[in-house]
């Protein structure tokens, strides 16, 4: 016993030091035609079919950070019909930080210039792993998938030879680092572009910048406040009318 007791006293420093560390960069895609509503149809011709940006996300063993490494924000205004039309794509700051053993999740939303703060639970899901498999990036990744309360599919694919539960966005919670993931059959897309969680681990720190909101009161503030403006703000898109 007592030769047992010592091997895994031994055994757990080692254990640390393969815990995996570092970050991953994903490119982020959402497809901006699929996010208007029907009444938007005739404005698929002023914007871009895809609006793509890059995101980092770090990890150091117990807890991850998840944010933009860009910020882009691009503008059109023309004039339909005798009324002005602006089209703003904003990508905004927002972040999101977990902590895994202590279940607790801290995500910052940039609305309308101003920093809201949420701090709630991390939210469970029942992940489906299916026998599919892919190289991603050298990796060999598994695919699980799940429907959102919207009914909404989402595919991801996880290498189990990274273990650890994390992801892109507000995917994560699978026996292996989410690598890819495929929301709604190509509405939103992320995928690693670069893996490295083999070095030190990085300095994170709890979002503290921002007005603490609940989540059920941030949604309903966006909802009432878009509705104000006529427009639209779904997937980053605002259209409005003046």
């Amino acid at each position: 016993m007592k030769k047992l007791l010592l091997f895994i006293a031994l055994a757990l420093p080692l254990l640390a030091l393969t815990q995996p560390a570092g970050r991953i960069v994903y490119q982020e895609k959402i497809n901006l035609h699929r996010g208007l509503g029907p009444d938007q149809e005739e404005h698929k011709a002023m914007i871009p079919e895809w609006q793509t940006s890059k995101a980092v996300l770090l990890y150091d063993g117990e807890a991850s950070l998840y944010k933009g490494v860009e910020e882009d924000e691009s503008e059109i205004n023309r004039e339909e019909g005798g009324a002005q039309i602006n089209i703003r794509i904003q990508r905004g700051s927002n972040a999101l930080y977990r902590h895994y053993p202590g279940n607790r999740q801290v995500e910052v939303r940039d609305f309308m210039g101003k920093k809201f703060l949420i701090d709630t639970e991390m939210e469970s899901r029942e992940w489906k792993i299916m026998p599919e498999q892919k190289s991603i990036g050298g990796d060999v990744c598994q695919k699980a998938t799940f429907t959102n309360e919207e009914g909404v599919e989402v595919a991801a694919w996880f290498a189990p030879s990274i273990p650890a539960p994390i992801g892109p966005g507000e995917f994560c919670g699978l026996p292996g680092a989410i690598l890819m993931v495929d929301v709604d059959n190509g509405r939103r897309l992320y995928q690693a572009l670069t893996v490295d969680l083999n070095g030190e681990a990085p300095e994170i720190e709890v979002p503290e910048e921002g007005k603490k909101i609940s989540k059920e009161e941030y949604d309903k503030m966006v909802e009432e406040r878009m509705r104000e403006m006529g427009g639209s703000g779904r997937h980053g898109i605002r259209i409005i009318r003046q």
